[in-house]
């Protein structure tokens, strides 16, 4: 992986506080308090564009929101790569590994240099009355997009 590792500034932390709190669903009713303890523990990521951010297959232990860029989420099917989604700015992936710690259900590929958070498990378990929150919410997000594959796949059956 080819990534740039910082730390949140404090400049970051209160640009953050708000659009986070507003626009990342896995943050929905999370007090602006509750996401700055996450994000004192969070990691700042660059991802130039092209580089692989996270592998298919591979396990994992971090979730990531987007902050600024683009990024493509593809898996491996029959006939080769399929593209699953394109996110953008306040999206968010790999929350599955948060739950599972299993194998990564799918690629994801900077479109665009791109500025991500990076959140372990470890942070989230360690913080109950936000973790509950935050499990509850990305059980939400799971689900929407679990509805959202059914009807692609009940239309192409």
């Amino acid at each position: 992986m080819n990534w740039i590792r910082e730390q949140f500034t404090f400049h970051d932390m209160q640009r953050l506080l708000f659009r986070l709190a507003e626009h990342v669903k896995a943050f929905k009713g999370l007090t602006p308090a509750d996401i700055s303890d996450l994000l004192s523990h969070a990691e700042k990521c660059s991802f130039p564009a092209g580089a692989l951010i996270v592998k298919e297959s591979s396990v994992g232990t971090h979730m990531y929101i987007i902050l600024n860029g683009d990024v493509t989420v593809t898996k491996s099917g029959r006939d080769g790569e399929v593209e699953l989604a394109k996110l953008g700015p306040a999206d968010s992936f790999g929350e599955m590994a948060l739950v599972d710690n299993e194998g990564r259900s799918a690629s994801v590929r900077s479109v665009s240099d791109a500025v991500l958070v990076r959140l372990s498990d470890q942070v989230i378990n360690t913080r109950p009355e936000i973790g509950l929150k935050v499990y509850r919410n990305i059980a939400s997000v799971l689900a929407t997009r679990l509805r959202t594959a059914d009807e692609v796949l009940a239309w192409r059956l």
